[in-house]
């Protein structure tokens, strides 16, 4: 390991596909993950229903009702001390335990620099899984885009290995939306979950609002957007070929119309995460292919 700033390691991902030896060697960093991640922290309290309590939550304390709260969250007790409606927040019992949705879904397959989006998603799912490991926590995942079985949530280190193996060996599948695999991974989990999204978010807004919804009405999530370098600036005004090995396109960069459309969509991208992670109990970071791991989640999303 390589001290950076704040006595952090460094770690670029690099290649076009998930290694196996790569992705279990990546447990030496699960401790300076969970710090990172902020695993052992206190869970920040979360306006639940009353009911919620048997699914593994504890009152925490009332305040000042807000329009749009859940009237049966309603404290009659402070509320009629207190001459004022008051809310009920509830906290959630389990504080680390990880759930993972990393997507692997065709438009991740590819990259310009160092790795393919695909890979740096993979890798940061695995150094996720080592952080719970770290800890003793429980974790699961899901995996975008590729065949087979989702990882059932459980003890992390064998957790962690099995999701290891999947990615190594995963085989492309249904392009399923990101609200479906979100709604799978909500069902999966028990309330008290932290959820971590890893993903380009390509689906459409109304898809990244339903997925996110469904997550958080669970725990608390993290979104965290891979790009690459090439998908914030284009390269200069020219012909590209691009190839996925089996289809071909070409990219004309020097249509002033494509430049303008291509900079208006990403711009849209940004404020459609940064509005959802402006919601309570959600955050969001950037990774950018070929850039240090542990560097690019301790910035804040980049504006729009």
């Amino acid at each position: 390991m390589i001290p950076h700033g704040g006595g952090l390691p460094r770690h670029v991902p690099r290649g076009a596909r998930p290694v196996l030896e790569d992705l279990l060697g990546l447990r030496r960093y699960g401790a300076e993950m969970r710090r990172l991640l902020a695993l052992d922290t206190e869970r920040r309290a979360a306006p639940r229903a009353p009911t919620a309590r048997s699914q593994g939550m504890d009152y925490a304390e009332s305040r000042p009702y807000t329009p749009g709260d859940d009237v049966r969250r309603i404290d009659w007790r402070v509320t009629a001390r207190t001459g004022r409606a008051h809310t009920k927040i509830f906290r959630f019992e389990r504080g680390s335990d990880l759930y993972c949705i990393v997507d692997q879904r065709a438009p991740m397959h590819f990259g310009t620099r160092a790795a393919f989006k695909s890979v740096v998603a993979a890798q940061l799912a695995v150094l996720a899984g080592w952080a719970a490991a770290a800890g003793g926590d429980r974790f699961g995942a899901r995996i975008g885009g590729a065949r087979g079985p989702a990882i059932p949530l459980g003890a992390a280190d064998a957790s962690v290995r099995a999701l290891c193996a999947a990615l190594a060996d995963a085989v492309s599948g249904e392009q399923t939306p990101l609200d479906a695999l979100a709604a799978r991974a909500a069902l999966e989990a028990p309330r008290g979950m932290r959820f971590l999204v890893i993903s380009d978010f390509a689906d459409p807004e109304l898809v990244l609002e339903r997925a996110a919804r469904s997550l958080r009405a669970g725990g608390e999530l993290l979104l965290a957007w891979v790009l690459d370098p090439m998908e914030e600036r284009l390269p200069p005004p020219a012909r590209y070929a691009l190839t996925d090995g089996r289809e071909h396109l070409l990219l004309d960069t020097a249509r002033a119309g494509v430049r303008a459309a291509h900079a208006r969509d990403l711009a849209a991208l940004r404020r459609r995460l940064a509005r959802l992670a402006a919601q309570p109990g959600t955050r969001a970071c950037a990774l950018r292919a070929g850039e240090d791991v542990f560097a690019a989640l301790g910035r804040p999303l980049p504006a729009g």
